[in-house]
């Protein structure tokens, strides 16, 4: 389930352009349904708090997700014949994982489904 459209993930600030969020809207919005066992589709209306994870999540993969993207750590180029050296900083998988189970609490920790059960419980469910 798309939590968000590209017009309204720009009206809640998302600054990446459409080629972008049309790669990772849909990752992103998987990463929130596999974290809350698909519970926010039965929610009556899509929490403020989903959509802005949904919105950050697209912006983090699209800044660590994508090689042609990654942040310059060194740049040196000689004074002889062209030579030049690029080094990129890249975050694992471990770290990824890490830095997107850490917004997904900061976000949903607290949201609850129309029953009022959490959306992150993990727990066996009647």
């Amino acid at each position: 389930m798309q939590y968000l459209d590209y017009q309204e993930y720009v009206s809640i600030g998302g600054v990446c352009d459409t080629t972008a969020f049309n790669r990772f809207i849909d990752r992103s919005c998987g990463i929130i349904d596999n974290a809350t066992h698909n519970r926010i589709e039965c929610i009556a209306k899509v929490p403020q708090r989903a959509k802005a994870l949904c919105r950050d999540l697209v912006e983090y993969l699209a800044t660590n997700g994508n090689v042609a993207e990654k942040d310059v750590s060194s740049w040196s180029e000689s004074g002889g014949p062209v030579s030049e050296s690029v080094s990129y900083v890249s975050k694992t998988k471990e770290e990824m994982q890490t830095d997107i189970d850490g917004l997904v609490y900061e976000y949903l920790g607290s949201e609850t489904d129309d029953c009022g059960r959490p959306l992150l419980y993990r727990g066996a469910m009647y």
